[in-house]
């Protein structure tokens, strides 16, 4: 099981038209994420992280919820730290 499970980070931005699609395939590829927002679509983030908090994401067998593991404040918006829990 620890094959599919996170061995990276790799940064995706919210204003990119398919993040979701990143999101997804980062997990797959073991990496967790930083889920980065410009400061005026705060909004968006929080639909974004609700989003992803009631669709579970498949993992092979496996179908996760990704935790947030923090939220920092950047310079150039918001980040989001994205990690899938059995490899916390």
């Amino acid at each position: 099981m620890l094959d599919v499970l996170q061995v990276g980070n790799l940064t995706v931005w919210l204003d990119e038209p398919d993040w979701q699609e990143h999101v997804e395939e980062a997990f797959k590829q073991g990496a967790s994420v930083s889920l980065i927002a410009p400061p005026d679509v705060r909004g968006d983030l929080k639909s974004a992280m609700l989003s992803l908090a009631v669709e579970p994401i498949e993992l092979g067998f496996l179908q996760i919820y990704p935790v947030v593991e923090r939220v920092q404040r950047l310079h150039r918006g918001f980040a989001v730290q994205l990690r899938v829990m059995e490899a916390m």
